[in-house]
């Protein structure tokens, strides 16, 4: 870093409410480090701003000394270096607020899901939430966002009515669908390239009864139970499905039953009676006697059970496709390149069911996501635990099985590594560039996920 950068950054730390870490203080590597811990991102600062003004501070400062600002709220979808960048943790924009009557979560752009979840818990309501709680909110949204809920009502970013924001200038607007439609098209599914946000408001729908829940199954039984899922899938579109294969880890904290297994693992998600719920799961569970069964009723508060995913940062290696299939043929298919990936360190692979109201192309001008025609999104990870995992080796056979499979067009949030020209059309990365050059000339602000290859 240049003096007048440090300079720069070392009179801005003078005037923030907030906090600047800067390189070599105490806290950097804490305060740099992402979610995924294989990313050795080396910000230029990492700041937490204390309120809007803060914001503005920030935003000015980096301009006047040629750096970038980008925003992590806990570090997911980091990609790079980040270096000349100030890096933004949002941590004290932290209000949660329901608006039952008029169907409406505001939140701040520190909140993660689940404190909004146990937020609308006893509301009858629910949000297009994703599968983990230390997801952020405004992260899941911005990049698309796909939820157990989204077969029913659409992608989380369509559910996006309002974002204020810090622009690039310093000016703080609030942006809906009155206000600026072309950019609040942007910000559903274009990512954080249009300004610092600050708050948002999603859409809430009706959710009183749900009842689903995680089915795992001996690897012996993967391909008919696979197969009858994707039916399942393609015979109730409404409901939520995450259809996969996982490997467990051989430790002594793992139970006994699981401990270094392989398994299929079928998860769903039914809004509405448990007797409709039970009748859905007991397709699948004819085809083959579950090793676990997890199915019960619960309230939008217990959602994260139902996918259990680990909540702490780890280092791994991820990937994710659009699938354009979902016959018995590709589950067969399917399987093998799972087991092939297993033997050299591949741990999960999950197939969330698309169709529904994601194939609907009523509001697609409102969103940068429209209508996901793809059956299948495919989602991969690999944990670097040991330096003797090849992580490239361990996904090359899901690679391929995208690369016979794989279309244009999906979920950004959902596609690993790469850029947003891996979700969307030319046509689309054209209108966001657009949107981009109007608010952000000088690309003082940066996404995790470029608009276009570099």
């Amino acid at each position: 870093m240049t003096d007048a950068r440090a300079t720069a950054l070392e009179e801005l730390r003078t005037t923030l409410t907030g906090t600047l870490v800067l390189p070599g203080d105490a806290d950097y590597d804490a305060a740099r480090s992402p979610w995924n811990l294989s990313v050795d991102q080396r910000p230029a600062a990492v700041a937490t701003p204390a309120d809007v003004a803060d914001v503005q501070a920030i935003l000015a400062a980096a301009a006047s000394a040629g750096l970038g600002v980008t925003t992590q709220p806990n570090g997911h979808g980091a990609a790079g270096a980040l270096e000349g960048v100030v890096l933004i943790r949002p941590s004290a924009f932290d209000e949660v607020s329901v608006d039952v009557e008029g169907r409406v979560l505001r939140v701040g752009a520190g909140v993660n899901w689940g404190p909004a979840l146990q937020a609308l818990d006893g509301t009858g309501l629910i949000g297009l939430a994703g599968s983990n709680p230390e997801v952020n909110v405004v992260g899941l949204a911005i990049n698309g966002g796909h939820s157990m809920f989204s077969r029913l009502h659409g992608i989380t970013a369509r559910s996006i009515v309002a974002v204020e924001l810090v622009e690039a200038s310093g000016a703080v607007r609030r942006i809906s669908d009155a206000d600026d439609a072309e950019l609040i098209w942007a910000l559903r599914g274009g990512g954080g390239h249009f300004g610092v946000i600050t708050a948002i408001e999603l859409a809430l729908y009706e959710g009183d009864a749900i009842f689903g829940g995680g089915l795992l199954f001996p690897v012996e039984a993967a391909v008919p139970v696979i197969s009858e899922a994707f039916a399942l899938a393609r015979d109730v579109p409404e409901l939520g499905l995450d259809i996969g294969m996982m490997k467990f880890p051989d430790m002594p904290a793992m139970p006994p039953h699981l401990r270094g297994r392989i398994v299929a693992s079928v998860s769903l998600v039914h809004v509405g009676d448990e007797a409709t719920g039970r009748g859905y799961a007991d397709r699948v569970l004819a085809v083959a006697e579950p090793i676990a069964n997890a199915l019960t009723t619960f309230t939008i508060g217990g959602l994260a059970a139902v996918a259990a995913e680990p909540v702490d940062p780890m280092p791994t290696a991820d990937f994710g496709a659009t699938i354009g299939v979902d016959d018995d043929a590709f589950a067969a298919e399917f399987v093998e390149a799972f087991l092939a990936g297993a033997e050299l360190g591949l741990m999960r692979c999950g197939l969330r069911a698309m169709g529904g109201a994601t194939a609907e192309e009523l509001g697609s001008e409102l969103s940068a996501v429209g209508a996901i025609r793809a059956p299948l999104l495919l989602s991969a990870g690999v944990l670097l635990m040991s330096p003797e995992i090849d992580p490239v080796a361990a996904l090359q056979p899901l690679r391929d099985l995208a690369a016979r499979h794989g279309v244009i067009g999906g979920v950004p949030s959902m596609l690993g590594d790469g850029t947003l020209a891996d979700a969307y059309e030319p046509a689309v990365l054209d209108r966001l560039a657009a949107v981009k050059q109007r608010v952000d000339p000088s690309g003082l602000i940066r996404g995790n996920r470029a608009i276009r290859p570099a």
